[in-house]
């Protein structure tokens, strides 16, 4: 036994030097070790922040934010709160490990491919799970999302007792610049009248009690006819569990300025309107853009589309407020 023992070891050393010199003799390079790899997963949130620094002090020192589901390589990892980590896009910084479902990554990762939406004549509609459009939740407000063409349109509408105050962001990841004109924005009542709902210059506005602008007395929701995946009785919260298709999102930083309530009355007035108004730009591939725009109010409609142009095509989206009774 004990030979026998000796007999598979010696064959064993044998086996591997002779593999290794004919890898050298073929000029094979040595297999490498595999690189410990990580998922970021977003418990209730939609990105997740990486930051410069191991302690993510606040405020935070934001390198970036990572998208879910997105493969990272983790650099170091310490067993403390925050692991070292690299992007696909070559960034590097610290997230924090409840945000990374930590393994080892043995076979390549094919790339995932974002969900696009499909025009229709040039138009694509927001549609409640279908390819390319999200929805979700960001400072209290309802987000509808669209990804086409390689461009993101995000969109949040309320109702703030004078006007109609819809946010807009606009991601531009295609090939090319894209022109962004809030002149061709529209905003149109569809039930129970059907009309269009003039835009507001933010110069007109700036002359009047702003802190009215930018209260949110209520949010819209998708419209009804946009909403096939979820139950009559579901409630919009219910519905943001059907995430099939998640997006980053870019309207939070431009929200923050402009979430105006009663209870913030000092804090609403002291926004600057045309600050946080949608901008006419040329924006270029990687650039996000990102603003307010205010239309006229009825105070009676149910169901609304907001359509916003960019690149090639009408990015639609079907929205509605509950009418109190």
């Amino acid at each position: 036994m004990f030979d026998s023992a000796k007999y598979l070891l010696f064959s064993s050393a044998l086996f591997l030097a002779t593999g290794t010199a004919r890898a050298a003799e073929e000029g094979s390079a040595p297999v490498a070790p595999s690189v410990p790899h990580a998922i970021v997963k977003c418990p209730g949130i939609t990105s997740v922040p990486m930051t410069a620094d191991a302690e993510q002090v606040l405020p935070l020192r934001l390198v970036g934010t990572l998208a879910c589901g997105e493969s990272v390589v983790v650099l170091s990892d310490t067993q403390g709160y925050t692991a070292h980590i690299s992007a696909a896009d070559g960034r590097d910084g610290y997230v924090a490990l409840i945000y990374l479902a930590l393994g080892e990554r043995l076979a390549p990762v094919p790339e995932r491919q974002a969900s696009n939406a499909t025009p229709v004549d040039g138009v694509v509609r927001w549609h409640a799970g279908a390819p390319g459009c999200d929805e979700f939740m960001s400072h209290g407000r309802l987000v509808e999302s669209i990804t086409a063409n390689g461009l993101t349109v995000q969109v949040s509408l309320q109702d703030t007792g004078w006007k109609y105050a819809a946010s807009i962001a606009i991601s531009n990841k295609g090939e090319g610049t894209v022109e962004v004109i809030p002149g061709i924005v529209t905003l149109d009542e569809l039930q129970p009248n059907l009309r269009a709902l003039y835009a507001t210059e933010p110069e007109e506005l700036a002359h009047n009690h702003t802190h009215q602008v930018l209260w949110a007395m209520a949010n819209a929701q998708p419209s009804s006819s946009a909403v096939e995946l979820h139950s009559a009785d579901s409630t919009p919260l219910s519905a943001l569990s059907y995430r099939n298709n998640p997006a980053p999102d870019y309207l939070s930083p431009y929200l923050a300025p402009a979430s105006g309530h009663p209870a913030a009355f000092a804090r609403a007035e002291s926004v600057d309107v045309r600050a946080v108004a949608l901008k006419k730009v040329s924006l270029p591939e990687g650039q996000i853009t990102a603003g307010v725009m205010w239309f006229a109010r009825d105070a009676s409609a149910r169901e609304l589309s907001l359509r916003v142009p960019a690149g090639d095509l009408v990015f639609d989206f079907p929205l509605s407020f509950q009418q109190k009774k």
